[in-house]
């Protein structure tokens, strides 16, 4: 294999995600070379996914249907299934970072833990044990950054929201899941609340 084609292919494939700002001369590897590598890719079953205007790439499984030979492959790309709780993060995180895209013309979405904090509280049921509920959250938060869906900045308390959220949950299911999120919080809420 080609030396400009190992270099980005491995990073690549290590990182899971990444992204033009942090790895320039990568990225300007993997965007000259993106047709060799994404040929390199489909022979294990991997197709490369790049977006120049948010500056991120990654890869993901192909689906048997769309091989040349429709042979099934194993899966190289694990699939992680997410707590409902880790789940909300992420669907409120992208719902904040197409609000921040409306308004702001700051391509970065920076919060601080209070924030992710405030911002789950209301979806989750009451408890009487605030420390628990903030550590869960906290957990949830390294979760998420364990998915580099979100960074921890050099700031203590303050992350950022990676871009290719946008990738991991599109307008659809993001419609889909506020529908459910609906439903969930009327099941949540207290009797007070509904009278």
């Amino acid at each position: 294999m080609n030396d400009a084609l190992t270099v980005p292919i491995v990073n690549l494939l290590k990182a899971g995600v990444l992204y033009q700002s942090d790895v320039p001369a990568i990225w300007d590897q993997l965007t000259a070379h993106q047709a060799a590598i994404g040929d390199y890719l489909r022979v294990i079953g991997l197709d490369v996914v790049v977006d120049r205007a948010e500056g991120y790439a990654y890869t993901r499984q192909l689906d048997p249907d769309t091989r040349d030979d429709g042979a099934a492959v194993p899966r190289l790309v694990t699939r992680h299934r997410l707590s409902f709780p880790v789940s909300l993060m992420l669907a409120l995180l992208r719902g904040r970072l197409a609000e921040s895209d409306a308004t702001s013309s700051d391509p970065r979405l920076l919060l601080t833990r209070d924030d992710l904090v405030e911002m789950v509280r209301s979806f989750l049921p009451p408890r009487s044990n605030e420390a628990h509920l903030v550590d869960q959250i906290d957990s949830n938060i390294k979760k998420l950054c364990e998915l580099k869906v979100l960074r921890q900045t050099k700031q203590p308390g303050l992350f950022e929201v990676r871009r290719h959220i946008k990738a991991l949950v599109d307008a659809q299911v993001l419609n889909d899941f506020n529908e459910l999120l609906a439903t969930y919080r009327s099941t949540i809420a207290t009797p007070e609340d509904n009278e």
